[in-house]
């Protein structure tokens, strides 16, 4: 009964050691926000994404193509062979935009793809150094 009674004790003052020092683990600095792509438009100065915002509501976002360069890695364009729905993440460090990661179909015959009319004078609109999502 002895044993037992200071073996409970001895239980008790360990995990109460535990519970009343602070955690050695620290926050990460990095914050993630996914959006689901609705189309895709490529071209020649980069990626034109139009993404689901909350409701019916979308938003829009021009990815620079000099970005997906490893040298620079702002911005990272995974094509796979799945069943995934395509989607965007926005990967945020202490606040500030770091990267954008881009998922989307390998087959370009895929709904999600789309074309750019000819004409269109977005050359200004890819010339952006960090990316914003709308809520």
């Amino acid at each position: 009964m002895k044993k037992m009674t200071l073996l409970l004790i001895s239980f008790l003052l360990i995990f109460s050691i535990f519970a009343i020092l602070p955690a050695t683990g620290e926050e990460s600095d990095l914050y993630y926000v996914n959006v689901k792509i609705l189309k895709i438009f490529p071209h020649q100065l980069g990626y034109y994404v139009i993404y689901r915002r909350a409701g019916l509501k979308t938003g829009e976002v021009y990815i620079p193509q000099a970005w997906f360069d490893r040298k620079d890695q702002r911005a990272i364009l995974i094509l796979t062979d799945s069943n995934v729905d395509p989607y965007l993440t926005i990967v945020s460090r202490k606040g500030e935009f770091d990267h954008v990661q881009v998922v989307a179909s390998k087959d370009i015959t895929n709904p999600t793809w789309g074309v750019m009319s000819p004409g269109a004078d977005v050359g200004d609109k890819f010339k952006v150094e960090k990316l914003a999502l709308e809520y």
